[in-house]
C-alpha cells in the first residue's frame, strides 16, 4: 500500500489515508446502466466515459468496450469528473464525497485516495472532486473547497491551495494554464490567477482576482482564455487580465473545453463548436432517436464524442457526411433497481418504487430490463409497457419462462410474453381492484406461483386483498376482511411466501402476519398492538419459508422466526422467536432494529438476508453462524442499501439489487452436473477439529440427497437445487450427530439414477 503525502494550509499534518480496490471478477458479476454520461476523457486512442458510478472505455484503435466498476476496485460512489494522463497512463476518477480512484495502466488493483474524503476539518458539502488538471507532472484538481495536487509520478498528493478571502474555502470548478499563470474558476469568488511557478503559491496572498462574476468553468483554447458564468455568459480574454462577455445563453453551459480542433461549449440541449475567431463552426441540436440531454463534450481525430444523461456516448463523425453511433456497453436501464426476479439463466428487474409508507407518488414511468446470461440484456422502455407505472414486483411462470407477470403498484398487473407487454389487467378488465376512484389507483404487489402453478398477488387497500390467477387465467378475488376489517388503511400488502403444506403467509405494513389456508379458506393473523407475538415491529417486509418448514420473517426492526408455522390457524396466541446469539459472550438478538428488505434460502438451507444500510448477510441454517456478510467496504456491493435479491436455480449465482446497481455473487453454489458419476464428499473424514459443514458436490439439479447412519436412521434430507449442497453435521438442525459412518444416498429427479457415498465423523 502506498502512503500519500497531503500537506493542507492551515491543518495539522497528519498521516495520509490510501486503500487499494481488489479486483472481485472471479467471484463477483456486475450489471450496471452507463446511459447517464457525467463526463468523458481522452487518451493514447481510448476514450474514457464516466457513468453514475462505473466506467467505461472505447478504444478507437479496436472498437472494444471494457467497463470498470466495485467489480474490479472503483469505489461506487457518486463519480463528478475523469481525467485521463496519457503521459501518465494513469486514469483519475472524482467523487461527489472527494474519494479519488487512481488506475495505473492496466493495473487490475485501484488505488483509492480518501484524503480529502477522511479530513474531518472540511464540510462534506466541500470535497466534491469538479476537474482534473495536468501540468508538468502534476494534476491539479478543482474541488469544493480549493486546488489540491496530486503527483503523477509519485502518486502521492502535494500542496493545497485555499485561495478565498483570508485563505478561505472556495469551490473551483476548473483551472487552466494560460501563459506564466494558473486560473482558476473560483464559484462566487470569480476568476482568479496566480504564477505557476510562484514558490510560495499556496499563500493565498499571491492570488489575485481579475474578474469578481461568478465562474463555473475556464479553458485555454488557441491563445484566449474562455469562462463560463454561473449566468449563462461565455467570456473570453487574450491578456489574462479582462474577460469580456462573447455572448450569453438562456441555459446554464453544462461542460467547456479546448481541444485541438475546437472550443466545446455543451449545454443541456444543444452543443457549439466555436473558433478560434468566435464563429460557430458547427451546432448539434437533436442526435436523431438517442436522448437529446448533453453532460460533456470532447473532439479528437475529426470525432464529436457527446456524453448523454440517457443514451450513453453518440460519437459524431464530424468529416464527410455526418454519421451517429451510441457507444453503450450492455446493461440494465438503470441502477436505481427496485425488486429482480430469477429463473434458470436469466433475470428480469424493474424500477418503479414506493416509499417506506407504501406511497407511490410521484407516479415514475420506467420500463423493464431482461437479461439472459448466453445473450445479455433487453431493455423495454416506459413507452411499450402500455402505460403501467409503478412496476414493482416480478413474478416469472416456472413452467413457461417466457411468461411474466409485473404488478404495478398504480396501475393494476402487466403480462409480457417473450419480452413483448400484451395486457395490462386493472379494474376495467378483470375483479383487480381499485383504491379509489380519483387518485387510489390499482394498487397490485406481492407475485408468487404456488405449487399447482397458480399466480398470487396482492390488491392494497380493498376488500379482497389476495388474488389467485389460474394456468388458464381464471382470476379470483379473495376476502382478506374477516383479518383485516380496516383493509382500507393497511396501506401495502407485500411479501408472499408458500409453506410446503401450500398454505400462504402474507406481510403487511401495519398489521403483522397474516396466514391463508387455500384449500377450506381459513385466515389467521398474528395481531393485536405493537409487539404481538413477539414482532419488533407489525410492518412485515419479507417472507420465507426454509427446508425444514420454519416461517423466517424479516420485519422494519429485525427478525423473527415461526416454527410450525401452520399451526396459527389453531393457536392465536403463537408466538414468534428472535434469534439469540453471543457476540464477545454477551447475549445478542440477531439483526436486532435492522431494515430486512428480503431473505432467500439456498440450495444449502443457507439464509441470504439482504437490508436497508447493512448489506447483506450469509447465515447458516440455524442463523447460529455468519457464513459471510457482505458490503461495500468488503465486497462489490456499490451500495449497503440492498432493495432486493434473487437467486438463479441452475447456476446458484446471487443478484443483489441496491440503488447504484446490481452485482452477483457466483462462489457459493456450483452448478448442477449432467449426472451423479462424480459425487464426492468433504471434508472425509470430519476431525474433532473441524467446526465448519460438510460438503456434498457433483449433484444434478432436483436430485434428492438423505443422510443416514449406519443402521438406517434418517438424520438429514434435501433436495438439491445447485450442484452442491452443504450439511452442517447436525440431525435436521437439532444436535450434532455422534461419532460413526454415515450413508449418503443420491437419488436423482427421475428415481433412475443413484449414487451412494460414505462418511467418517469422529467427534
Amino acid at each position: 500500500m502506498t502512503y500519500l503525502k497531503h500537506l493542507i494550509a492551515f491543518l495539522l499534518l497528519c498521516l495520509p489515508f490510501t486503500a487499494v480496490g481488489q479486483d472481485f471478477s472471479d467471484e463477483w458479476t456486475g450489471y450496471f446502466a452507463y446511459s447517464q454520461v457525467v463526463d468523458v476523457t481522452e487518451g493514447n486512442g481510448a476514450l474514457y466515459v464516466a457513468s453514475e458510478n462505473a466506467v467505461f472505455i472505447y478504444s478507437t484503435l479496436d472498437g472494444s468496450l471494457t467497463t470498470r466498476s466495485t467489480i474490479n476496485g472503483l469505489s461506487g460512489e457518486d463519480i463528478s469528473s475523469i481525467y485521463y494522463s496519457a503521459e501518465f497512463e494513469t486514469l483519475l476518477v472524482g467523487y461527489e464525497n472527494g474519494l479519488i480512484d487512481v488506475v495505473v495502466g492496466d493495473n487490475k488493483n485501484v488505488l483509492t485516495v480518501v484524503d480529502i474524503l477522511n479530513k474531518p476539518s472540511i464540510p462534506p458539502t466541500q470535497k466534491r472532486i469538479n476537474h482534473f488538471m495536468e501540468f508538468n507532472g502534476f494534476v491539479y484538481i478543482s474541488t469544493g473547497f480549493g486546488i489540491s495536487l496530486f503527483d503523477l509520478g509519485r502518486l502521492e498528493f502535494d500542496d493545497s491551495y485555499f485561495i478565498g478571502d483570508n485563505g478561505g474555502a472556495l469551490n473551483i470548478g476548473q483551472t487552466t494554464i494560460f501563459g506564466d499563470y494558473i486560473y482558476a474558476a473560483a464559484g462566487q469568488g470569480g476568476v482568479r490567477r496566480a504564477l505557476v511557478g510562484n514558490s510560495n503559491i499556496i499563500d493565498f496572498n499571491n492570488w489575485s482576482q481579475v474578474s469578481n462574476e461568478p465562474a463555473l468553468f475556464i479553458t485555454t483554447y488557441e491563445d484566449a482564455i474562455y469562462v463560463g458564468t454561473i449566468f449563462f455568459r461565455l467570456r473570453k480574454s487574450t491578456n489574462g487580465t479582462f474577460f469580456p462577455i462573447l455572448l450569453r445563453y438562456d441555459e446554464p453551459i453544462q461542460d467547456l473545453r479546448g481541444t485541438s480542433n475546437a472550443l466545446n461549449v455543451t449545454l443541456s440541449s444543444f452543443i457549439e463548436l466555436r473558433n478560434a475567431d468566435d464563429q460557430v463552426d458547427r451546432t448539434i441540436t437533436t442526435l436523431g432517436d438517442f436522448v437529446n440531454d448533453y453532460s460533456s463534450t470532447t473532439y479528437f481525430n475529426n470525432h464529436l464524442y457527446i456524453g448523454t444523461r440517457g443514451s450513453g456516448v453518440i460519437d459524431f463523425t464530424l468529416s464527410g457526411n455526418a454519421n451517429l453511433r451510441q457507444l453503450l456497453p450492455d446493461g440494465p436501464i438503470e441502477n436505481d433497481i427496485f425488486s429482480i426476479e430469477a429463473a434458470t439463466n436469466q433475470l428480469w428487474a424493474v424500477y418503479g418504487a414506493y416509499s417506506l409508507t407504501y406511497n407511490p407518488f410521484p407516479l415514475t414511468e420506467k420500463g423493464v430490463s431482461h437479461f439472459v446470461v448466453d445473450s445479455g440484456w433487453t431493455n423495454i422502455p416506459f413507452t411499450e409497457v402500455l402505460g403501467a407505472r409503478e412496476l414493482s414486483n416480478v413474478a416469472i411462470n416456472p413452467l413457461n419462462p417466457s411468461q411474466v407477470f409485473i404488478p404495478s403498484f398504480y396501475d393494476g398487473l402487466l403480462e409480457i410474453n417473450d419480452n413483448i407487454p400484451t395486457i395490462l389487467y386493472d379494474d376495467t378488465n378483470s375483479p383487480l381492484q381499485r383504491w379509489n376512484v380519483t387518485n387510489g389507483g390499482v394498487r397490485i404487489n406481492g407475485g408468487t406461483y404456488d405449487n399447482q402453478n397458480n399466480l398470487w398477488v396482492t390488491n392494497s387497500r380493498v376488500r379482497n386483498g389476495l388474488v389467485r390467477i389460474s394456468q388458464n387465467g381464471q382470476f379470483e378475488g379473495i376476502s382478506v376482511e374477516e383479518v383485516l376489517p380496516d383493509f382500507e388503511g393497511v396501506f401495502g400488502l407485500d411479501e408472499i411466501a408458500f409453506g410446503p403444506d401450500g398454505v400462504l403467509y402474507l406481510g403487511t405494513d401495519n398489521s403483522g402476519l397474516v396466514a391463508y389456508n387455500p384449500n377450506g379458506g381459513a385466515l389467521a393473523r398474528i395481531s393485536g398492538n405493537e409487539g404481538a407475538a413477539n414482532l419488533p415491529i407489525n410492518d412485515v417486509r419479507a417472507l420465507a419459508v426454509d427446508r425444514s418448514g420454519t416461517l423466517w420473517i424479516g420485519t422494519r426492526r429485525g427478525l423473527r422466526l415461526l416454527f410450525s408455522p401452520s399451526s396459527i390457524f389453531e393457536n392465536p396466541q403463537i408466538s414468534t422467536n428472535a434469534i439469540i446469539i453471543l457476540q464477545d459472550g454477551i447475549p445478542q438478538e440477531l439483526l436486532n432494529d435492522q431494515v430486512i428488505t428480503d431473505i432467500i434460502v439456498d440450495g444449502s438451507n443457507n439464509k441470504w438476508i439482504s437490508t436497508i444500510s447493512s448489506g447483506v448477510f450469509y447465515f447458516s441454517p440455524n442463523g447460529q453462524e455468519t457464513l459471510a456478510h457482505f458490503t461495500e467496504e468488503n465486497s462489490p456491493l456499490p451500495s449497503n442499501d440492498v432493495q432486493d435479491m434473487a437467486l438463479d436455480p441452475q447456476s446458484g449465482s446471487i443478484y443483489f439489487a441496491t440503488n447504484r446497481g446490481m452485482v452477483s455473487f457466483d462462489g457459493r453454489s456450483s452448478p448442477p452436473a449432467e449426472n451423479l458419476e462424480n459425487v464426492i464428499v468433504y471434508p472425509n473424514p470430519v476431525r474433532p477439529s473441524f467446526s465448519g459443514e460438510v460438503t456434498i458436490e457433483g449433484l444434478t439439479a432436483r436430485s434428492n440427497v438423505k443422510i443416514t447412519d449406519i443402521v438406517g436412521n434418517l438424520v438429514y434430507e434435501e433436495n438439491a437445487v445447485a450442484g452442491n449442497i452443504t450439511w452442517d453435521t447436525t440431525a435436521f438442525g437439532r444436535h450434532k450427530v455422534a461419532s460413526g459412518v454415515y450413508l449418503i444416498l443420491v437419488t436423482g429427479p427421475d428415481a433412475v439414477e443413484t449414487q451412494i457415498r460414505k462418511l467418517l465423523i469422529i467427534r
